[in-house]
């Protein structure tokens, strides 16, 4: 599965990043730690540029293999990341997956995780014949909740101890998209 490019429209771009785009995927991360941080271990003020890099280059491996389907959020006319969407978790034998997102601090509330989901599960459904697509929101993170029911997702409901943040389990909230919320 070779697809690098998911949506295009007059602003926003999305597809997959490269390794040569490693220094403006560093600057959305270190541009949103104080939001992305607060739901995500992974994004931290230690987050470097080799992590980038690290990062980029394990998703065009993984998407080659078709075991995970990381793309980018760019906005044509300035070239900037300005987000990040992804399937992963890929359960072939069940035909479902896990799928995830974010948005550059600056260029929340424009309805670009919106955007950003719906593009994916439409390659999600189309290309990959998945099924079932999960969003997973941690307890409190009301604007990934949000995103969610915009795109069509289905709440259901609080699952205790779902996810597990800087060694804590934390509670999330589960949603599933399916074909038909398209």
């Amino acid at each position: 599965m070779m697809t690098r490019q998911i949506y295009q429209d007059e602003n926003i771009e999305i597809r997959a990043a490269t390794e040569l785009e490693a220094i403006t995927h560093f600057a959305a991360v270190q541009a949103s730690v104080a939001e992305i941080g607060e739901w995500e271990s992974w994004c931290t003020d230690k987050y470097s540029l080799e992590d980038s890099r690290k990062y980029l280059t394990d998703s065009e491996h993984k998407r080659h293999r078709g075991t995970e389907f990381n793309f980018c959020l760019f906005e044509r006319a300035s070239g900037n990341l300005i987000g990040s969407v992804g399937i992963n978790r890929i359960s072939q034998d069940y035909k479902f997956s896990n799928l995830g997102y974010w948005i550059r601090t600056g260029y929340t509330g424009q309805g670009l995780a919106t955007l950003a989901v719906r593009a994916t599960a439409q390659f999600a459904f189309k290309e990959l014949e998945l099924t079932r697509l999960e969003i997973v929101a941690m307890d409190g993170n009301d604007r990934s909740r949000r995103v969610a029911e915009k795109a069509g997702a289905t709440s259901e409901g609080l699952h205790r101890n779902r996810l597990y943040y800087h060694g804590q389990p934390r509670d999330a909230w589960m949603y599933s998209l399916i074909p038909g919320d398209l």
